[in-house]
Order: C-alpha cells, then structure tokens, then sequence
C-alpha cells in the first residue's frame, strides 16, 4: 500500500496502512494527489481509497496539524503526494519481490502456518519526446496473494478455512509539455483494479462465520490536468481539471435457491447472541461507483509590503455523481436473541454455504422479529462541492512568519435536503452554509538553528456520501418489521405466506392502514436527521524544531484537535425513557414509541464530539558518512462521546458517556535506518511500536430492550465500561539487506533480502468484542502485513 509511506510520519497514529491515513472515518482526512482530491467519499473509509504504485510517487507529505487555507474538506490531517514524471534523461525500473509460506512463521491466532505465497512486478519508464519541451512517465505493477482467512468461533465444526487469491494491477502515464518558460501543462492518468476472493471486514474471526463472506472487487479510473501561468514577474496561476473514478461491487458465496429477491446467492442475517450466521453486512449484492469531477484555480502573487507576502487566492468546485445498486436487506434479517445459543447449533447448520441445509425453524422460539428489504436497489444521490480561499505567508523580517488564512466551504445534497420522508424530515431543509474557517500560525527563527512555531484554526471536514443515499432508499424501499408472533415456523415463514411486493408491503404499513394487523416499517441503518451539520474542528499546535548538527535535527510539537459536531449512527431514535430511572421503556412497549407506526429507527447525529491531545516529537539525521536515521515518538489520547438521547441523564450505556474513545493508544515509536556497508552492500531496518490500542466493545444482546444489538447492559445488572478492550501492544522489527550489481554506465541491479517481524512478535490487529462470546478478548485474523508472522521476501530491481 502506498499509504504505508505515510507510518513514518510525525504525528501519524496508525499502527498499520490500511484504508485511511488515520484511524477515523471520512471527513478526518483527506487525500490528494498532484492536488487533485482522489479520496473515495461515497462511503466510509472502509469501503477503500484509491491504490497508487510506490514506484510512480515522487514527493509525499503527511500533514498531522494545521495545514493552510489552501487545502480543507478535512477536520483532521492531509495527505498528499506528488506524481513521478520524466526527464531529459531516459531511465527505468524493473523490479520484482516474491514471498512464501516455506518462510513464514507459524499464524498466532491460527497457531500453525497458514497457505500464502505473494509475486509482485512493478515497472517503470520515463524520458523526453522531444528535449526540455515535452517528457512522459508510465508504470505498470501487478501483485498476485493468495490468502487464508481461519475463524475462531467456539464452534468447531463452523471453523473451517477460506483460501483465495487477491489480485492488484496499479497503471498510471503522466505527460509534461514546457510550452514556454512561462507555460506548462501537465496531465495524467491512472487505473487501478483490485479483486479480492474476500472481503476481510466480513470475513474470519471469532464472532462470525463462513457464511459471512463476499468476494470485492474494487477499482479506479482518473484523468487529472493542470494548466501552470508565469504572470510578469510576481505572479503565478494554475488551473487544475479532474476526474476522478471509484467503483466497488460485493457478492457472496453462500448458495440460496429460494433467495426473496431472485439472486440465487446470499444469506440471511441471523443475529445470535454475540454470533452471526449469515451475512454480516447484509448489503449482498452491490455495485457502487462515485464520479468526481472537478476545477480548481489557484493564484498566487509575491509583493513586498512591510515584509514580503506570498498571497495565495483559489476557488474549487467538484461535482460528484454518484451511482448505486446495492441490495438493502433484501436477503432478510432475523433477530434471535431472545435466549442464548442452542446447544446444537452446528447440528442446524450442516453445510454453512447452503441456505437450504439449514433448519432455521428450530430457532422460531427464540426469535424476537424478521425485517426484510423490498423495492427499489437503485440510487443515483448528487452532491456538489464549492470551496474559495484567501491565504498570505507573511514574512515580516528575517525571524518572524505570519500564516494567515481563511476558507469558506460549502457542500449541498449531502443531508438529503430535498427529499420528504415523513415524519422525520420535510422536503427543502436549508443546508449548512456558515462553514467560515478562519487560520494563524507564526514561525520565529530564535537563531539559525532553533524555530518556534505554532498556531490555531477552525476546520471543517467533508460529508460522505451516506446520509443521502440512505435517506433517499427509505424513500423507495420498504422494510418491514415482523415480530415474533408464537408460531413454531416463524424464523422460515415470517409472513405466514409469500413475501409481499414494495406495492403489497406499502398498503400493510400502519400509516397506511392503522389496523391492529398493519406492519411497521424499520429503518435498520443511517436515516439523516433534519438538523445535520457539516462537521468541524478546532486545532492548535505550538513547538520548537532545532538543528542540533550538520546533519541532524530534532522537533517536538504539543497538538490538540477539538472535533465538534462528529456524524454518527445513533441505534434507535424511536425510545422514549423513564426520567426516574434513566433508561428506556421496552421497545416491544410500542404505545411508548415516538413514531408508533414505525420499528427500529437508526438516523444519523451529528451532535458527536472527540477532543485529541498529543505530543509528537521526531529525530532526522541525513544521510551522512554512510548512514541514516529517523525516529518519531507519539504521546496522545483521545476521547469521545454522542450525546444523551433524551433531555435528562440517562444510563451510562445509553448514550452521553464521555470516555476514551476506540482506536485511543497512548505510546507509538518508530525508528528507521540505513546504513552503507561495504561491498555494495545496504542495511536498512525499522522498529515499530505501539501501546495497547482500544477497541470498541459490547455484552453482545440486547438485554434493555432497545430493538437494538451490542448493549453494554449484562445479566446480572451491570455495565459494560465502554471502549473496554485494550489490545495487546505490537513490536515490530523488519529489516532488508541489498547488494548492488553495477552494470555498463547506467544500469544496476539490487538483490534484495527482507525480513518482516525479525523476532516473530505475536501481533494482533483484530480481537472478540463481544462478551457474551465465549472468545471475549481473544485475537481474530487480521491479514493486514502489520499483524502476520515472520515473513521472508526475496526481490530485485533493476535501474537503467
């Protein structure tokens, strides 16, 4: 992963590249590339960003803090990267790294060596067309790996293996033309394919089982131009035009003959108590793909006025056309936690991968509801983007820099605003237009070798796509809620007859009928609220960086960053609660309901909020008399909370709980260095470390009677402290050894030999949450490079 640049970063608090450059949702991040935004907003950041060769990227920058006005739609960092492109010179690179089980490590969940291998070819090449005018840059790299996925269940016969091999090509060409020495154009394009077998968010552990898996296939497609002027002697304006391409489509395994919707293939949810069989994600099958198109102008003038000012003014638009299929439910969803586990439970469940094996009546007694989707799988929600700035880079003598900035940002079409869905929300709400993000910094040069910095500012970040596409299919889908009526084939037969068309379900609901027999619709996912509101943070830093020799530098930086008004899902806005005792009247109590003609109503909030502070400190020395080295240390907390979801306190586990938020880690250190050795040889090593990390836990029921999953409340009373889990630290140890061949004049080959996690540290990136689990707080698979045991790779790669 190209994001894996970004682990030796000041600042950066993951404990492994994955998806996104900080453990945070969309909208705590954004990434760029060239200046073009390429982050996928349709979704979370689960769902994937965009995937670069490391061979094609020539300048990467990862900003922890208070990046300037020029850049925003993040409450959190920035990253961003800059493309290779050619040179008068023509040059190349093949290289080649190959891994294999016969060198790995026994897994330390699986406790034996699982199946892997892994080939990758990565290709370069670039020069003139036509000296100092015209210059070109393509690559081309393709992986191959197949992977073992075990589960950890406390069920045998559910804890067999799925093995299959993921595939990644990544292709790019980037052209410069010099038109003139005050004229230049740049364009570039990228593709990029990823096919998974499966999809490691549903797939292994100990909380679900083989019936959970869907295979993913993720790609992308980019077209990025930037037009640069030379105005007189001062100026500078550049035009930057984009496109920019994300798709994903999932599909699962599990055969299905008589599946509701037609499809063939897929699995019912069937929520256990602290176990799922089925599908996890319940989502199957989908395709999804976000069209970003987008200009961008900035300007940029050097003047001298009390000092020199470089003034920067810019505005951006993109336009964001996104389109979806994605079947909501439609493979249904029973709920039996209405007692635990049967004791037989294997025996229901001969063959995981076919539904119709499987004896589901027998759960009819412990059933609590059956909700199911029906209508329309095809969404097509538009959002548009404006952004304009305003920044000045004030030198006002020879030790002091002002920074001084302003942004404006407006986003319309993400919170659904012109879709009526009564009663929740009424059609032409107004959207969030006061996104005025003022920001100042200063550095002071104490002398040549010591600088204080710091500064503060207001930030906003960007909506995803997701309160508008789901608020646009409860729209057109609905999703009836059956409760359990006592009847032995209920789990098999929840209608007592066919299921009902959107048309037939329509006229059953009890808006529609208000008969004792009507069906309420549930909204099991992300309905928005009236009053969403872009979220935004407040950051602030101040340090000093010191050059302490020719070479050598060291910086601290105290930083915080105070997110307000954070988007999440609250479980179910259709409660009402006891202000005696805190806690809510029963669900099943449905005279009590706010919306009585309706079920479980999960809608989205932003009225979350997370305060980090931190100390990061780093330690660079150049290369210099043969070697190398970096260090960053990072002292942080984080915590977070949603609000309370009546107007008086309520119980702990309810909501309005201030605590240490999942993902909070305290210690993170990180060393790299090189070193020349004799004879051609190169030695280069990391060290990785990482505190405990929490992790969002639950009891696995719903012993409150909400309608909801994952309560904290246990049997005998009490509560579950939340984030609870804190995982075990990781030490990570990877070292390479190369030699150098020299051939003619301009051409070499590296022979390469690396070894990842040196001392086979037991590291875990993934672990049981639920308690009720009799795995409660035991490691699960993670096939994330972070986590896995000693590994060996073998490569090479060629210069020319």
């Amino acid at each position: 992963n190209w994001q894996d640049l970004s682990l030796l970063a000041p600042g950066n608090r993951a404990n492994a590249a994955g998806e996104s450059p900080i453990p945070r949702d969309t909208g705590a991040y954004q990434i760029n590339m060239d200046g073009q935004q390429i982050t996928n907003n349709v979704a979370g950041s689960a769902f994937g960003n965009p995937r670069y060769s490391r061979d094609a990227i020539a300048e990467f920058e990862f900003v922890a803090n208070r990046f300037d006005a020029t850049q925003g739609r993040s409450s959190g960092v920035q990253l961003n990267a800059i493309s290779k492109s050619g040179t008068n010179t023509p040059s190349g690179t093949f290289s080649g790294y190959f891994r294999s089980d016969r060198f790995n490590a026994a897994d330390a969940v699986a406790h034996r060596v699982l199946p892997y291998s892994d080939q990758q070819v990565s290709t370069t090449f670039g020069g003139p067309i036509r000296k100092d005018r015209v210059h070109f840059f393509v690559n081309y790299e393709y992986e191959r790996e197949p992977q073992t996925f075990v589960y950890t269940t406390p069920y045998p016969k559910f804890n067999f293996d799925q093995t299959g091999t993921r595939r990644e090509q990544k292709l790019g060409a980037r052209f410069d033309f010099h038109f003139s020495p005050k004229m230049r154009l740049s364009v570039r394009g990228n593709k990029w394919s990823h096919e998974l077998p499966y999809d490691a968010r549903y797939t292994g552990g100990g909380d679900k089982t083989p019936s959970s898996a869907v295979s993913l296939d993720r790609g992308m497609d980019q077209l990025f131009s930037s037009v640069t002027n030379v105005i007189g002697t001062r100026a500078v304006n550049e035009v930057k035009l984009g496109y920019a391409g994300f798709n994903w489509n999932e599909k699962s395994y599990v055969r299905w003959p008589d599946h509701p919707a037609g499809f063939g293939v897929g699995a019912p949810s069937i929520q256990l108590r602290g176990l799922t069989i089925g599908e996890t994600h319940n989502q199957t099958p989908q395709k999804i793909g976000q069209e970003l198109y987008s200009v961008r102008d900035d300007y940029t003038l050097s003047y001298n006025a009390a000092g020199r000012h470089d003034l920067k003014v810019g505005g951006e638009y993109l336009n964001d056309k996104t389109w979806m299929f994605v079947c909501n439910r439609c493979n249904g969803l029973l709920d039996v936690q209405g007692g635990p586990i049967p004791a037989n439970i294997e025996s229901l469940f001969p063959n995981l991968m076919d539904v119709s094996t499987w004896n589901i009546a027998s759960l009819s007694s412990i059933s609590r509801k059956y909700v199911v989707g029906v209508g329309s799988w095809k969404q097509n929600p538009p959002r548009k983007v404006y952004a304009g700035w305003v920044q000045d880079d004030w030198t006002m003598n020879k030790r002091l820099t002002l920074n001084l900035g302003v942004r404006y940002d407006l986003e319309t079409g993400v919170f659904a605003e012109n879709i009526e869905f009564l009663p929740f929300l009424q059609a032409n709400r107004p959207s969030d237009t006061n996104n005025f993000g003022p920001r100042a910094g200063f550095a002071y040069s104490v002398n040549d070798r010591t600088v204080v910095r710091g500064g503060v500012g207001k930030y906003f970040g960007e909506i995803s796509g997701q309160p508008s596409f789901w608020t646009k299919r409860y729209t057109e889908q609905i999703h009836p809620e059956i409760l359990y009526d006592g009847r032995p084939d209920f789990a098999v037969n929840p209608f007592n007859g066919p299921y009902p068309t959107y048309e037939q379900a329509l006229a059953t609901t009890c808006a529609v009928t208000h008969s004792a027999t009507c069906v309420r619709r549930e909204i099991p996912s992300q309905l928005a609220a009236s009053d969403l509101q872009i979220a935004y943070s407040y950051q602030g830093s101040v340090g000093i960086q010191r050059q302490i020799a020719n070479t050598a530098s060291v910086e601290a930086d105290y930083v915080t960053t105070r997110s307000r008004a954070e988007l999440y899902t609250r479980p179910n806005v259709n409660l009402t609660y006891d202000p005696a005792t805190g806690v809510n009247y029963p669900f099943t109590d449905i005279s009590r309901r706010p919306y009585p003609d309706f079920g479980l109503v999960n809608q989205f909030r932003s009225d979350g909020w997370s305060n980090y502070h931190a100390l990061q400190a780093a330690f660079t020395r150049r290369m210099s008399n043969g070697w190398q080295a970096s260090a960053t240390y990072l002292l942080a907390m984080l915590k977070d909370a949603q609000s309370s979801p009546a107007p008086f306190t309520v119980a702990p586990d309810l909501g309005g709980e201030y605590s240490l938020a999942a993902s909070d880690q305290r210690h993170r250190v990180v060393f790299n260095g090189i070193w020349q050795l004799p004879h051609a040889l190169q030695l280069s090593g990391l060290y990785f470390f990482g505190s405990g990390e929490r992790f969002s836990t639950n009891y696995g029921g719903d012993l409150r009677a909400t309608g909801a999953t994952g309560g904290r409340l246990r049997p005998d009373g009490t509560i579950m402290p939340r984030n609870a889990l804190i995982g075990n630290p990781i030490h990570r140890v990877d070292v390479r050894l190369q030699r150098r061949f020299a051939f003619a004049k301009h051409g070499a080959v590296d022979g390469i030999l690396e070894v990842f996690n040196l001392f086979n540290h037991a590291n875990y990136g993934s672990y049981v949450t639920a308690e009720s689990n009799a795995r409660y707080a035991t490691p699960s698979s993670n096939t994330n490079v972070a986590y896995q045991p000693r590994m060996v790779q073998l490569g090479f790669r060629a210069t020319f």
